[in-house]
């Protein structure tokens, strides 16, 4: 029977071969509406190679794309080869996942796959070239998603909550943007990948997308053995494969369970997986959903023919047909499906030899142990990275720590570097500054300029932007990222680094190793708010990278010590004007006879970083000081002898002086820009906390 072309069918029958592809819809009125009104409507599958081929991936999906693409569909295919990698397959090798790759497609053209319409794209190669739009999409995914809502879509790598690797998170995030970033229109996938392809319409419901990709889930072929839900590539004895034998075919079919009852319809759970059940026969499975899936499609049996699935079901539940003779009759009409296939592989010898490679990788063992991942270049010379926080406001007292760290790492190493990296992509996975680009962006370029005119030495220090060295290398940025996430459990992470609040906040903890790794770091200027993370660090490059603590408190909250929390006047921030900082000083605690005094914590650090530090006074209060010893003005602060009027004071000028030098970058063009942009941001948190 020759196929329609699309322009010989209706709406409604374009509709019907489509619809018969899925055992479930969501939503029959979209996929009717997409049919009736987009002239190019683009179906979707990914597959991840992974060595061999069962019946229902090879024929089943040959007939399935078929019917898409006599409707007129185009049928891409998503070779996820870095899928494969993150779930440890061909040893973890991308190019022995590439080869079996190749292996697969040939496999489809020779079970009568219809190549015309039919596009295949590898994930490494495309995520590579579109690296800013794919790894985007992803991140901001992560940073609206709860880990806990992620984690139900781990069904789709059969993995369970507890053995989860951080990588193994990444998996349904990147699915999920694999939709979006191929544009498709119906995700055409199994009944197991039914969460993740809900996340999906999820998200669309998130960004105010209107138009959601349709959901058109294929039936999950049961396992050949008595109570699998589904076949298993780890069981031979479970599927008929691709590459088996007559004999093999023959065996299994054999030895398949076969109860004589009527089937029923299985009800779709919230994941999609199949159920197990002891009603189900897998003998009658495959002719309905591989013999009887293909259009015009009919059986022999004894002499008897029979046009439809329905009427050999009821002969067998009858008992007009015996279990021997519809196991045979399967086994006969299996091999007539494979014989292509069989002969492909044998008389071309390119398939042939893909074929004996990918049967060679089945011998080479498992993925390497997660303790064995790398090893990463380091550079010959020391060098420390430090990452600018992505704040609204800089506080002094981090802008001081780092500033501080940066001078002693350069002044122990000589012949050393700095980095100071600026995180807009981690800002953005972790939803900082409002989660949106132009904020962050903003927020980084004007505290990078406020720090680098106040106390940031510039000599031996590089500016690098995170965006520039993912996308300079973005295969070997991921391929780094995606290591960090093999090696370490979800749970251990969780540990480490605190609760996630969303799996952006996950992705960022990798992304510091990523970091690391591209810029051959030896050494991280860790933060207090970033311990956690470099502990992962470490931890990955197993001691080959050292963290050097910031000394944070230098410049501490001016408020009482037993106070918890700091309100707004409590912290000197780099971009204070003279009225913020006069006030904050003037409003300080600083009471004699303490030694827990944060204007005299940072009148001590004046006096270190300046070597004096001068209080001016009337000569009837003891005439001016030029203290130059750190323990007398202490002393002197505490016994009384100070004042704390005249201390403040003293801290006042010198801190003004520094503001000075802020307001010329604040009155610049750029300045007044960027501040004019946080200022909005500022209010948008403002309206988002009420």
């Amino acid at each position: 029977m020759t196929a329609q072309k699309p322009t010989e069918m209706t709406t409604e029958e374009r509709y019907a071969l489509v619809r018969s592809v899925g055992e479930e819809c969501i939503q029959e009125e979209e996929l009717l509406n997409l049919i009736t009104k987009k002239p190019n409507i683009r179906c979707y599958d990914g597959f991840e190679p992974s060595g061999r081929m069962h019946i229902a991936q090879g024929v089943f999906k040959a007939v399935n794309v078929n019917k898409c693409t006599q409707s007129g569909c185009e049928f891409v295919f998503w070779v996820a080869d870095w899928f494969a990698l993150m779930n440890d397959k061909m040893c973890g090798e991308l190019e022995k996942i590439r080869i079996v790759g190749q292996y697969l497609i040939e496999v489809w053209k020779a079970a009568g796959m219809n190549m015309e319409k039919v596009i295949f794209l590898w994930s490494s190669d495309e995520i590579t070239r579109n690296a800013n739009s794919y790894w985007k999409t992803v991140l901001d995914i992560g940073r609206r998603n709860t880990i806990a809502r992620i984690k139900k879509c781990c069904t789709i790598m059969g993995k369970q909550e507890g053995t989860l690797t951080a990588a193994q998170i990444l998996y349904p995030l990147m699915q999920c943007a694999d939709i979006f970033f191929l544009k498709a229109d119906i995700c055409q996938l199994g009944l197991d990948q039914r969460k993740v392809n809900m996340l999906a319409r999820e998200y669309c419901d998130l960004i105010g997308r209107k138009l959601k990709p349709v959901i058109l889930s294929h039936h999950m072929l049961s396992g050949l053995k008595e109570g699998q839900p589904k076949m298993s590539k780890s069981d031979p004895d479970s599927a008929i494969f691709m590459e088996d034998t007559r004999e093999d075919v023959e065996r299994k079919i054999r030895h398949a369970y076969c109860p004589r009852l009527r089937q029923k319809k299985a009800e779709v759970p919230e994941d999609g997986a199949p159920v197990s059940s002891e009603e189900k026969n897998p003998v009658l499975d495959y002719f309905q959903h591989v013999i009887y899936s293909r259009p015009a499609a009919s059986t022999t049996i004894n002499g008897t023919l029979y046009k439809t699935y329905e009427e050999l079901e009821e002969a067998f539940v009858d008992g007009t047909i015996t279990e021997e003779l519809l196991k045979d009759a399967l086994a006969l009409e299996l091999n007539a499906l494979l014989e292509p296939v069989r002969h492909h592989f044998a008389c071309d010898p390119h398939a042939a030899e893909l074929l004996e490679k990918v049967k060679s990788f089945r011998k080479g063992g498992q993925a390497p142990p997660l303790t064995d991942i790398g090893p990463f270049e380091q550079s010959e010379t020391p060098l420390a990275v430090v990452w600018l926080p992505a704040v609204i406001k800089l506080s002094v007292n981090i802008a001081v720590a780092i500033s501080d760290a940066v001078k002693a790492f350069l002044e122990q190493h000589s012949d050393g570097e700095v980095v100071l990296l600026l995180p807009e992509w981690t800002a953005f996975s972790c939803g900082e500054v409002t989660g949106e680009e132009k904020n962050i962006n903003a927020a980084l370029e004007l505290n990078l300029a406020l720090l680098q005119a106040t106390y940031l030495r510039k000599e031996g220090v590089r500016v690098v932007r995170q965006s520039q060295l993912i996308l300079d290398n973005p295969n070997d940025y991921w391929v780094a990222a995606i290591n960090a996430g093999r090696r370490n459990m979800l749970q251990y992470l969780g540990d480490v680094c605190g609760e996630f609040k969303t799996a952006g906040d996950l992705v960022a903890a990798l992304m510091y190793v990523a970091d690391v790794a591209m810029l051959k770091a030896t050494h991280i200027i860790s933060a207090s708010h970033e311990r956690g993370y470099h502990e992962v660090v470490k931890e990955f490059f197993d001691g080959r990278v050292t963290a050097i603590p910031t000394r944070e408190g230098t410049v501490p909250p001016l408020h009482r010590p037993e106070a918890l929390v700091a309100g707004a006047d409590d912290v000197l921030f780099l971009d204070d004007t003279d009225m913020d900082t006069r006030r904050k000083i003037k409003k300080a605690y600083c009471a004699p006879n303490e030694a827990a005094n944060p204007v005299l914590s940072i009148a001590a650090w004046l006096l270190r970083e300046r070597g004096t530090l001068t209080v001016e006074r009337a000569v009837e209060n003891g005439g001016n000081v030029a203290y130059t010893s750190e323990a007398q003005l202490r002393d002197d602060a505490q016994s009384g002898a100070l004042h704390p009027a005249d201390l403040k004071a003293a801290v006042t000028k010198p801190l003004l002086e520094v503001c000075a030098v802020s307001k010329t970058v604040l009155s610049s063009a750029e300045g007044k820009k960027l501040s004019q942009t946080l200022r909005q941001t500022e209010k948008t948190l403002s309206r988002r906390s009420k």
